[in-house]
C-alpha cells in the first residue's frame, strides 16, 4: 500500500512538471500601438524585438531554439522585418489589443515557417 501511494503522489509530481505553461509578460505595447507608430518607429521596434530573442539563450533558451529565426531573418532588412509585423497585424484586427511583443513573435514565426517562392 505504501508503494502504490508513493507511486501516485510520484505521478502526480511528473505530471506537474510536464504540463508546465509559459507565462509571457505583457510588454510595454499592444498591437493598436504599432500601428499607430511611424514607419522608423516600426523598423526600430522590430528590430529590437528580433535582437531580444535573439539574447534568449542568456535566460536559458536552448541556442537550436533559435535557428529559424536567424535563418529567416539574418538577410532581411528592417524594412522588411516591419512589413511583415504591419501585414499580419493589418490581416488581424481583432488581435489589435493584444500584446505586441506576441504578436510580432506570431507574425515572424508564421512567416518564416512560409516556404520560399522562387
Amino acid at each position: 500500500m505504501k508503494h502504490l501511494l508513493l507511486t501516485i503522489v510520484l505521478l502526480i509530481g511528473i505530471s506537474g512538471f510536464a504540463q508546465q505553461t509559459v507565462r509571457i509578460s505583457r510588454g510595454y505595447f499592444i498591437g493598436k500601438d504599432y500601428l499607430d507608430m511611424s514607419d522608423s518607429e516600426r523598423r526600430a521596434y522590430v528590430t529590437g524585438e528580433i535582437n531580444g530573442m535573439l539574447v534568449a539563450p542568456f535566460f536559458g533558451a536552448p541556442e537550436e531554439r533559435l535557428q529559424w529565426l536567424k535563418s529567416c531573418t539574418s538577410n532581411m532588412s528592417d524594412e522588411q522585418t516591419a512589413a511583415i509585423v504591419t501585414a499580419y497585424i493589418n490581416e488581424q484586427p481583432s488581435r489589435l489589443n493584444e500584446s505586441l511583443n506576441v504578436l510580432s513573435f506570431s507574425a515572424l514565426r508564421t512567416a518564416c515557417q512560409k516556404p520560399v517562392k522562387n
